[in-house]
């Protein structure tokens, strides 16, 4: 991941380097992707480069970071957009997933990106998402229908929210990296879903 000096810039600057990381994702294969191709889009330096990142990794391992952020921050709009029901706020961020997907240019990084996907899920899995994640869990059981009404401890509400994140996952993946027909599979979501749905009722 990024080095506190990259963590310490303003906001402006480093999203400045994220989109010229990006910029560089949907014209070039990871392999072929240099540093200097990163410190040219985004305008920086090499010493300034290597000021924020370790390595190329580094970099495109703190974009991937920040794209599940996003996701995460959707999540939470979606639930409480759906009268603040789990189930339901999953149901429409898999709607918006997939309009986010649409987008040809989405497509293109995501299957350059799709040799990250264990880095991705080590990301999530990592210390360093743990608190948000507890954040988030926290919010769901306090905040959400399902989480006032029918689960009575962190541990279930965790359990739910995992079954509800590898669908969705699951989803993306197979239906965008590994690219089939856009979200061909949603009947099945939505049945994997009320299974869940009535598993908690």
């Amino acid at each position: 991941m990024a080095l506190s000096a990259f963590y310490n810039l303003k906001e402006k600057k480093k999203k400045n380097v994220l989109e010229a990381i990006s910029l560089c994702l949907k014209s070039r294969n990871y392999d072929d992707l240099s540093v200097n191709d990163i410190v040219v889009a985004a305008d920086i330096s090499r010493g300034s480069f290597y000021n924020y990142f370790n390595d190329k990794s580094d970099a495109v391992g703190t974009y991937i970071e920040s794209r599940i952020r996003e996701y995460l921050e959707l999540y939470t709009v979606a639930v409480i957009n759906s009268n603040h029901s789990l189930i339901e706020g999953t149901r429409k961020i898999y709607g918006e997933i997939n309009d986010i997907f649409k987008n040809e240019i989405n497509v293109l990084i995501m299957k350059n990106l799709k040799f990250f996907i264990e880095f991705v899920i080590q990301s999530i899995h990592s210390d360093k998402f743990e608190k948000d994640i507890d954040n988030i869990i926290e919010w769901l059981v306090s905040n959400t229908i399902e989480g006032k009404k029918k689960l009575n401890t962190y541990k279930k509400m965790a359990n739910v929210l995992d079954m509800l994140i590898m669908i969705v996952l699951t989803a993306v993946f197979n239906n965008i990296v590994f690219k089939s027909a856009y979200f061909d599979k949603y009947d099945d979501f939505n049945y994997k879903l009320d299974l869940i749905n009535n598993s908690i009722n």
